[in-house]
């Protein structure tokens, strides 16, 4: 999963589903990244394979709505692993989500945690 070469996220498809309003857009990505972090905090913060599918599935579908291609990669591949109970590929995939979520973050000018 080559993470350079894919936009952090796609901005055009947001001003196509929001219009091109700043404040909404910056309310959007704003409410996207809480998400991606709640997301992401949730995933490491657990074993649990269940509520590790569940929250790496809402990250994917976030992160597909506003085209951040790599980070809904990436949640899909954990969402795979924890469904498929391999631990060990969810807690070596779940290192990636701080960087990319960071990404996201500096895109869109949004304060990084």
């Amino acid at each position: 999963m080559n993470q350079s070469r894919i936009p952090t996220y796609d901005r055009d498809k947001l001003v196509e589903l929001f219009g091109d309003d700043p404040r909404t857009l910056a309310d959007v990505e704003r409410e996207f990244l809480e998400t991606a972090r709640e997301a992401a905090r949730e995933i490491k913060g657990t074993d649990d394979l269940t509520a590790i599918a569940r929250a790496a599935h809402r990250l994917k579908g976030a992160s597909g709505m506003i085209g951040a291609l790599a980070l809904r990669q990436i949640a899909e591949a954990v969402e795979r692993a924890a469904k498929a109970e391999d631990l060990s590929t969810v807690r070596r995939l779940r290192e990636l989500f701080d960087p990319e979520v960071h990404r996201v973050a500096e895109q869109a000018g949004v304060a990084v945690e």
